[in-house]
């Protein structure tokens, strides 16, 4: 009996020949796979997207073009005229300019006026000196003028008190005179009141322009303060001599200066320097005061006199003084 062969053993390559082959096809495979997917497709050229740089909106442009006519025709410019002239109506050439005169503008170094004066209603530029003042019509017992600043002087001694009545008038009379004078004023018209016997009462220091607080002040001052008794108050400024030489010089003291003076009296002055009766005032006295008091002044001030039942002598000096001042003498008998 023929012994069998041994079967012949198999090498181990042999074995994993078909797993190579699989797995060799396999990487052909990807590498064709990614020469397809990858190498081939970055050959070609990159798409370009892109579009023309003009869209047309048929619809858009047609509505755009109608807004712009529309607009063009709205604002159309307007249709320009001729202008107007009158340069047939004028002369070629114009008149020259009159001469006019050099006034100083310099501001004298005065004082402001009181606050009343300056927080008045109307007036204020006059409140303050240097300041233009305004004229106003004076009419007092038939004394007619215009002045910018006024001071009145009221004798109200008991002899000018006496002879006011026998002319038929009284000192209350004298005063509502004066209230008429004072609110018929202008606003910027400056003015003062003086009281006096032998001694004298200011109503203010300097002169005040006729504000309405002022012509108040000034009524109730001639309702309180002006006498009618016939006798000067205690407290009243004492002069030297005093009497109507040391008024004049208050009247013109006054800040500024009066252009219109009016003396209220008798004419029959006295004066007295010391506690004794005292003497009768001289008119060329009266004068003389008048002269020196008026000399530095730019223009003299009108003086004008209201006289009650008076001496013939000084019915003729008063005359003769206002007429050398450019005043009016009145006098009531």
């Amino acid at each position: 009996m023929e012994k069998e062969a041994p079967p012949k053993s198999v090498k181990p390559w042999y074995l994993a020949r078909p797993v190579l082959f699989a797995v060799a096809a396999q990487a052909v495979l990807l590498l064709i796979a990614v020469f397809i997917v990858v190498i081939v497709p970055s050959l070609d050229e990159d798409p370009d997207f892109t579009a023309a740089r003009t869209i047309y909106l048929p619809q858009r442009e047609l509505q755009h073009r109608m807004s712009m006519a529309e607009f063009q025709q709205n604002t159309q410019p307007p249709v320009m005229r001729e202008r107007l002239t009158t340069s047939a109506l004028l002369p070629e050439t114009m008149p020259s300019l009159p001469a006019l005169p050099q006034v100083d503008a310099a501001l004298p170094e005065t004082p402001l006026l009181d606050a009343d004066a300056l927080l008045g209603q109307s007036g204020i530029l006059g409140a303050l000196t240097g300041a233009r003042t305004e004229s106003s019509t004076v009419s007092f017992f038939g004394v007619e003028d215009r002045a910018q600043r006024i001071v009145i002087c009221f004798d109200i001694s008991t002899t000018v008190k006496n002879k006011v009545e026998r002319a038929g008038y009284s000192m209350e009379r004298i005063r509502e005179e004066t209230e008429a004078l004072v609110v018929g004023l202008n606003a910027n018209t400056l003015f003062g009141l003086i009281q006096h016997a032998r001694n004298y009462d200011l109503f203010r220091d300097y002169l005040v322009p006729a504000t309405r607080d002022n012509k108040e002040a000034a009524r109730r001052w001639l309702r309180s303060e002006f006498r009618t008794d016939g006798m000067s108050a205690r407290g009243w400024r004492r002069g030297n001599p005093n009497g109507i030489q040391s008024v004049l010089a208050a009247a013109f003291l006054l800040d500024p200066a009066p252009d219109l003076v009016i003396l209220v009296s008798d004419g029959d002055y006295y004066r007295s320097t010391g506690g004794g009766a005292g003497e009768r005032v001289p008119w060329r006295d009266i004068a003389g005061d008048l002269r020196d008091l008026q000399e530095g002044l730019v223009e003299p001030a009108r003086i004008h006199f209201v006289g009650f039942h008076m001496r013939a002598s000084d019915r003729s000096e008063a005359n003769s003084l206002t007429r050398r001042y450019n005043g009016t003498f009145r006098e009531f008998r």
